[in-house]
């Protein structure tokens, strides 16, 4: 029987080794054919980027000539006629000067009409994309909308959001334009309708007159790929905006549109917001809910994506969402948005002070010693002002083993890639890798290969089944309800804590430290508001030392990343409640108010003029060269 079972092994790993070496040389075969299909589709798509860039230059030279003062002193829209170049450029560039309140005020009121606003905003638009190289396409038809925006409401009482000129996030559909994410593939696929968000603002008034960067396949917090190239941060050209929403922080940052729209999947917006000095909020989901795009990863698990915008005070960023959660117009054109509209973000019943918790650790990483400092900072200010104050610690959540720090990241990381990468690994198939996320993108590709994945099954998540999903899911809602029964024991209105793990980071380190986004995703996750407000600068070597590593690969990462930090935009990340978007602006406006110190003003930028009072692009030099720091609120 023994000779049997010996010669029954023998003879099936005979069959085996046979098996394998018919097949060597097919496999062979198809490896060739599949390498040269490859190499085939890069090179069409190389030559379509190739056309599309011929193409943008085109559109941007037609823009720029189009507004350049010189250009628009037979125009009588511009301030009438027999105006010259200097008058124009002048009022130009008092226009830009004017805060978001300001000039909605000097629209309504006629002091400007639309044209002359949007032209000054595309004017200077243009000057920053040739340093910071933040906007993808510009929307031809702006120019015209304004024109026929002053026609139709010269004698008619005017909407809400006449002629403010508003820049996109470029994976937002908008008839006639890409929404590529920075994949080649999705170039030249014209969108065939326009989302429901930017043709509300579109009907009120507001115009959209450019498309802005994205990281390539909305993978990454480096907004950066091969179709558009790299976004720079205005405060730091050494350093990335952030992702996913990087071009639109940039160009709102560098004051080179009104406002801006983006959304946010485990940070997209809030990540920028805190790399360039500006105030957004990430809404519960369907309370401001948008679905016109393309979402780079489609078929997430419990993970909220929330559309918001990017302002510079609390209180624009209040008005706009104000404008459009509940608003029926809105509804009207996206069903799956909430029809309740923003309630009162004034004092609470009784004259209550809201309780507040807060943590710097979430269990998961360190954080920078200055992303630390302003949350301390903020919760020993908001106690001096009578604030109740209460420590929230992430592991009480649930402190089962099935619920510690690591495995809720997991349980994060799980709801992004639900098929363990599958969806990604195809995405890229036939791309060109952007070099800042290249090895990130190897990863998530190669994993895929038989012998990688049985390799690496000890340290890449475990492959995608039915069952992992579902239980992901369980798990995922099962730490929702401890989290809010948590946050109900401890009795607190609302959470401060870190915005990130660090400030602004230079163009490598986000493929490196893309774990990071733990502290952000975290709440799309909860799908809960979260929003970001500055807080003051980085201060004078407080990053220095930086973060203990203990020979660990990722802080070793992260202590680099935040080295010759001074100066550049902190803030915090206020958090609330599902669907209690006005507590969460309500303390917003409470940390926004108590921020500035005597030697630690929040700042804004504004672009340079030189000694002739003339608006130029410096050819070189750094942020410095372009940008003044001046105070937020003088």
């Amino acid at each position: 029987m023994g000779f049997l079972l010996c010669s029954f092994k023998l003879v099936r790993s005979l069959f085996v080794v046979l098996v394998f070496a018919v097949s060597l040389p097919f496999l062979a075969v198809y490896g060739v054919y599949k390498k040269c299909h490859e190499q085939n589709v890069k090179s069409s798509r190389k030559a379509a980027i190739s056309r599309f860039r011929a193409r943008r230059a085109a559109d941007f030279l037609d823009f720029e000539n189009k507004t350049n003062p010189s250009n628009l002193v037979h125009n009588e829209r511009i301030l009438g006629a027999s105006i010259s170049a200097d008058v124009i450029e002048n009022t130009m560039k008092t226009i830009l000067t004017l805060d978001f309140q300001e000039l909605r005020e000097a629209l309504q009121d006629g002091r400007y009409n639309a044209s002359i606003v949007v032209s000054a905003y595309i004017w200077r638009a243009i000057k920053i994309n040739k340093k910071l190289n933040c906007i993808t396409e510009v929307i031809s038809s702006a120019i015209t909308r304004a024109a026929q925006l002053d026609d139709e409401y010269r004698d008619r009482k005017k909407p809400p959001f006449f002629g403010l000129p508003f820049s996109v996030k470029s994976n937002f559909h908008i008839e006639n334009y890409d929404a590529t994410v920075g994949l080649a593939q999705f170039l030249d696929r014209r969108e065939h309708s326009t989302c429901a968000l930017v043709q509300f603002l579109s009907d009120q008034g507001a115009v959209p007159f450019c498309l802005t960067n994205v990281p390539q396949g909305l993978l990454s917090y480096v907004s950066s790929n091969p179709i558009y190239g790299r976004t720079i941060n205005p405060w730091d050209f050494d350093r990335t905006p952030g992702g996913s929403s990087g071009g639109e922080a940039a160009l709102v940052a560098a004051g080179g549109a009104a406002f801006g729209i983006g959304n946010d999947l485990v940070g997209s917006l809030r990540i920028p917001a805190a790399f360039c000095g500006l105030v957004t909020v990430k809404p519960t989901q369907d309370r401001l809910h948008e679905s016109g795009m393309n979402p780079g990863h489609p078929g997430r698990g419990r993970l909220g994506l929330s559309t918001g915008f990017y302002t510079r005070t609390v209180t624009d960023q209040e008005w706009l969402l104000r404008e459009v959660i509940g608003n029926p117009k809105f509804t009207e054109l996206c069903p799956s948005s909430s029809s309740a509209p923003l309630g009162s973000t004034d004092e609470l019943p009784e004259g209550r002070k809201p309780s507040i918790g807060w943590f710097v650790d979430d269990g998961f990483g360190p954080v920078a010693p200055s992303n630390r400092r302003a949350v301390m900072e903020t919760i020993e200010k908001l106690k001096k002002k009578g604030y109740e104050t209460v420590e929230f610690k992430v592991r009480d959540v649930d402190q089962s083993p099935e619920f510690s720090s690591f495995a809720i990241a997991d349980m994060l990381f799980r709801n992004v890639m639900p098929d363990n990468g599958e969806y990604m690994s195809k995405m890229y198939s036939g791309e060109e890798y952007e070099k800042d996320m290249k090895d990130f993108i190897v990863l998530i590709r190669y994993k895929q290969c038989f012998l990688v994945r049985w390799l690496a099954q000890y340290v890449l998540l475990p492959l995608s089944r039915l069952e992992d999903i579902r239980q992901n899911q369980e798990n995922t809602d099962d730490f929702k309800r401890n989290w809010i029964k948590y946050w109900k024991e401890k009795k607190i209105d609302a959470l401060i804590c870190p915005s990130f793990i660090t400030p602004a980071q230079p163009f490598a380190y986000p493929a490196r430290l893309s774990t990071g986004v733990f502290i952000t995703g975290l709440f799309n996750m909860l799908d809960v508001p979260a929003g970001i407000v500055p807080v003051g600068p980085v201060l004078n070597k407080e990053n220095e030392e930086g973060i203990e590593t203990h020979n660990d690969y990722l802080l070793e990462q992260q202590k680099k990343a935040i080295r010759g930090t001074e100066g550049l935009p902190n803030a915090v990340q206020v958090v609330a409640l599902p669907n209690c978007e006005e507590m969460c602006l309500r303390v917003m406006r409470i940390v926004e108010g108590i921020a500035d110190g005597a030697d630690n003003k929040v700042k804004r930028l504004r672009w340079k003029l030189d000694g002739n009072g003339t608006d130029t692009v410096f050819e070189a030099g750094g942020s410095e060269h372009c940008f003044e720091w001046v105070d937020l609120r003088p």
